[in-house]
C-alpha cells in the first residue's frame, strides 16, 4: 500500500490510513470495517511537529464522523500517527 493509497480495501487491510486522503474526502469513515484506525502523517523534510496539525485536521474530520482519539505518538524521525476509535 501506497502512503497515499485511498483504496478501503488496503486501508482496511493494514488499519491505516494518510491523513491526506482523509483530508482530501477518499476515505468514508462509515465503510471502514474496524473499531480501530491509524491515521499517519510523514513530513518529508523538517521535524514530526511541522506535520502535526496536518493529521489533527483529519483527527478534527473524524471526529466529525463518530471517531474519536484515543492516542497520539511520533514514529520515527518524521512522522506522527493518530489512533481513533469509533463511538
Amino acid at each position: 500500500m501506497s502512503r497515499k493509497d485511498a483504496d478501503p480495501a488496503a486501508i482496511a487491510q493494514v488499519l491505516t490510513v494518510d491523513a491526506g486522503v482523509v483530508l482530501e474526502g477518499k476515505f468514508n469513515p462509515g465503510a471502514y470495517p474496524h473499531q480501530h484506525l491509524a491515521v499517519q502523517g510523514t513530513n518529508r523534510f523538517g521535524l514530526p511537529n511541522d506535520v502535526v496539525p496536518y493529521v489533527m485536521a483529519a483527527v478534527e474530520t473524524l471526529g466529525r464522523a463518530g471517531w474519536e482519539l484515543v492516542s497520539f505518538a511520533q514514529i520515527g524521525d518524521r512522522s506522527v500517527c493518530a489512533v481513533m476509535r469509533r463511538r
